[in-house]
């Protein structure tokens, strides 16, 4: 290429620094721990104590649609449950845990990790054969009572 204008033509020339503030830029670059690191950084946008609520959009417009209907209104502590059962203490060879009335008593033996062994789990073999509060009950097929405690041993 013979031509008169340089290769870059359309760029615009790198701008120089003068001699000094050459050196101003060398001397705060080589002293740079004692200058304030604040002069060199943006400044950072003031925190607010308060929240705001954000309306993210499409489902936001659902809050105010059921204002007006009487089932959405007052406590939602139960949130649709006809009632809410209190947990009772079991006592599995002498492991306590808590379990819910009518929860089936294999599956809180297990959660518990006792050494009580389930082979047919029908109640049909008798290896999972134990003392309920007394009394042999074969655990496979066993639901905890709606009054506790519950206390179960090996027999």
């Amino acid at each position: 290429k013979a031509g008169s204008e340089p290769e870059h033509a359309d760029r615009a020339p790198a701008p120089t620094l003068r001699p000094t503030m050459r050196l101003a830029y060398c001397v705060a670059v080589v002293l740079g721990a004692g200058l304030p690191t604040a002069a060199f950084q943006a400044p950072r946008p003031a925190v607010r104590a308060t929240s705001t609520v954000v309306d993210m959009g499409f489902m936001d417009g659902f809050k105010k649609a059921f204002e007006n209907d009487p089932t959405y209104a007052g406590d939602k502590g139960s949130a649709g449950l006809s009632s809410t059962k209190q947990p009772i203490e079991v006592t599995i060879v002498g492991r306590k845990t808590k379990a819910l009335p009518g929860q089936r008593m294999k599956d809180v033996i297990r959660a518990s990790r006792a050494p009580i062994p389930f082979n047919c789990e029908n109640g049909e073999c008798g290896t999972c054969e134990c003392l309920v509060n007394g009394r042999k009950v074969r655990v496979c097929k066993y639901n905890v009572p709606a009054k506790g405690p519950v206390e179960i041993k090996l027999k």
